[in-house]
């Protein structure tokens, strides 16, 4: 950002004045951007709870479930962050959260060759300027992209008595396949989570094959299916509709299997 010099002090102070006029006006704009779009997807989250009840023959309003978000931060993630794609996707996400999450609000973290938990949950009182305010204040550097670190954090955070009753819904955000070296701790990760409570719901963004993601969703050994994977263009092409859609169709079996849905 340029940093500009205005002699005389009359002239400075009123700089000073517009630029914060400007800013406090940049900020309310983007914050009822957010607003609009978390108002928009959990109406269209409560359509696909009904439709998926009906077609399934479970009952989604009486679930309650962990939402925990997984956002990489890894090198070609950088633009994302700035450009609004990441603080787009957490609003819509947060609408599963407010429905579901019986804290009502999202853990998240992120990782590249390591995972961060933030120490800040997002909320419906913080979410508009999540990215900036949390994320982004954090100064983590990008890095890498190993997925195990990731898998290895969050089974074991959530591997409590508390899975006993209540379930984990791990959406794990990425823009592309790990590194080979990670391959074999991934399917170990992987496998050694299936035998606990939470499912984890790979969405890649970009033009990425994803082919470790689609063997992670196939993937042999495990005592149950707990994984789930879709492919989009960019976080934002996705409709709310086949965003939420993707997000529940395969946690439903799963949640049958392990007894959470009857």
């Amino acid at each position: 950002m340029a940093l500009f010099d205005f002699l005389g002090k009359k002239n400075k102070g009123t700089s000073q004045v517009t630029q914060g006029t400007n800013s406090s006006t940049a900020s309310s704009c983007a914050n009822e951007k957010q607003k609009i779009i978390l108002c928009e997807s959990k109406e269209e989250l409560q359509r696909v709870v009904v439709n998926l009840s009906k077609e399934k023959g479970v009952n989604l309003d009486k679930l309650k479930a962990r939402i925990i978000v997984v956002m990489d931060h890894s090198g070609s993630m950088d633009w994302q962050y700035n450009n609004g794609n990441v603080q787009n996707i957490l609003t819509r996400l947060l609408a599963m959260a407010l429905r579901f999450d019986d804290d009502g609000q999202a853990e998240v973290y992120l990782f590249d060759d390591v995972c961060r938990k933030m120490d800040v949950d997002m909320t419906a009182e913080n979410y508009s300027t999540y990215v900036e305010e949390v994320i982004k204040k954090g100064r983590y550097p990008y890095g890498g992209t190993q997925y195990a670190p990731a898998i290895r954090m969050t089974d074991k955070a959530y591997n409590d008595a508390k899975s006993n009753t209540i379930p984990t819904l791990v959406l794990f955000i990425t823009d592309g396949d790990n590194f080979n070296s990670d391959h074999s701790p991934c399917d170990e990760a992987i496998i050694d989570s299936s035998e606990h409570g939470s499912f984890y719901m790979f969405i890649g963004t970009g033009d990425s094959k994803f082919k470790y993601l689609r063997h992670l969703d196939d993937l042999d050994g495990r005592k149950f299916d707990n994984t789930g994977f879709m492919s989009v263009a960019d976080l934002n092409s996705t409709s709310n509709a086949d965003l939420f859609l993707n997000s529940l169709k395969d946690f439903i079996p799963w949640l049958k299997a392990k007894g959470y849905l009857k």
